[in-house]
């Protein structure tokens, strides 16, 4: 990638704004459309949100001399968990390994440093009322109120339904204990569409009971929420922001691979990436099984080349039955050796 886009790019990451990355991929022999397991040439840029051809999903686009790859480019989602006790230490640690930016906020000091959120991208002490002004809570955010009592997940549910809400929100409490909340909201005025956005109780019914448990009800209901979400003006991608990181800012001589198209049995979608490096490791997932392990060994070949391949994968039936997965699959990849300026 040239420095330039690289530079755009970080720009629009530190500064929260969504993207597309661009990537324009042509034979290396013609210079139109590649076929497929050829050696290709690379072009990218970065469009914003406000520009014609933005998308929200991964997408390939067949144009008359090249491919062009879409990829919506994001920061973590942040999930903001109100509360700093047992369950949420859990729920922090579980989340952040899922890919969310996890913010914690108590008003306790014992409850929130660093050293029990030792997973948090950041841990805030404070009143409740004082810090969720400053939060800036926006539809692409996670909130999950779990506090120490019934009067202060009342205090933050209600300034959350006052402001603009987020994607997410979810309140620990019995349905009784909390639906005598949502009356008293209902006669201050709430309405009842933003009222009827509250999960609660909060998380999948799994019959949790220990504070792990009920932790992982909550993040598989974040999970859920986030998989499942409605599209428009919400990024939907399987990039994983680890290994978009160690792409932009690692150090180690690797090669890339990104799931361009994905098509029957495949555990991973458009815009999955790994990383593979010379000792053979791997950071992220294209799916695993049979094909992973050829990318990996196309990959490996490909560190210190300077160059890009496309690389077509077909799985039938049969060999798909006996890697375990349930049909067979067809997958358009890049893979290119990352180049450290």
């Amino acid at each position: 990638m040239k420095k330039q886009t690289k530079e755009h790019l970080q720009k629009c990451l530190f500064e929260g704004k969504v993207c597309n990355l661009v990537t324009e991929i042509s034979s290396k022999e013609t210079g139109g459309i590649p076929e497929p397991n050829t050696n290709v040439i690379l072009k990218r840029k970065i469009i914003e949100q406000t520009e014609e051809d933005f998308s929200y999903q991964p997408i390939l686009r067949k144009e008359e001399n090249a491919y062009r790859f879409f990829e919506p480019i994001a920061k973590e989602e942040r999930l903001i968990v109100l509360g700093g006790g047992h369950i949420s230490g859990y729920l922090c640690e579980f989340a952040a390994k899922t890919g969310f930016d996890v913010w914690v906020v108590d008003e306790r000091e014992e409850f929130s440093n660093r050293e029990r959120f030792p997973h948090a991208k950041k841990v805030i002490c404070g009143k409740f009322t004082d810090v969720l002004p400053t939060l800036n809570i926006n539809k692409n955010d996670y909130v999950a109120i779990v506090t120490r009592g019934h009067s202060c997940d009342g205090d933050c549910l209600y300034y959350i339904l006052t402001h603009e809400l987020p994607g997410y929100l979810g309140m620990i409490g019995s349905k009784r204990r909390v639906s005598a909340q949502f009356k008293m909201f209902r006669e201050m005025g709430v309405p009842e569409e933003k009222i009827a956005q509250v999960h609660n109780p909060i998380g999948l019914p799994i019959n949790g009971v220990t504070p792990p448990e009920i932790a992982i009800s909550i993040l598989a209901e974040l999970i859920l929420e986030k998989r499942t979400k409605k599209t428009d003006g919400t990024v939907q991608t399987e990039l994983d922001y680890e290994v978009l990181l160690e792409w932009l800012n690692g150090t180690r001589p690797c090669a890339m691979a990104t799931i361009l198209k994905a098509q029957g049995s495949s555990p991973r979608k458009e815009g999955a990436k790994i990383l593979i490096f010379e000792d053979k490791s791997i950071l992220g997932s294209v799916g695993g099984g049979l094909a992973e392990s050829k990318v990996i060994e196309k990959g490996h070949e490909m560190i210190g080349s300077g160059g890009a391949f496309l690389f077509h994968f077909v799985m039938d039936a049969d060999v798909a039955a006996r890697v375990g997965m349930a049909c067979g699959g067809t997958f358009d990849m890049l893979i290119e050796d990352v180049v450290r300026e």
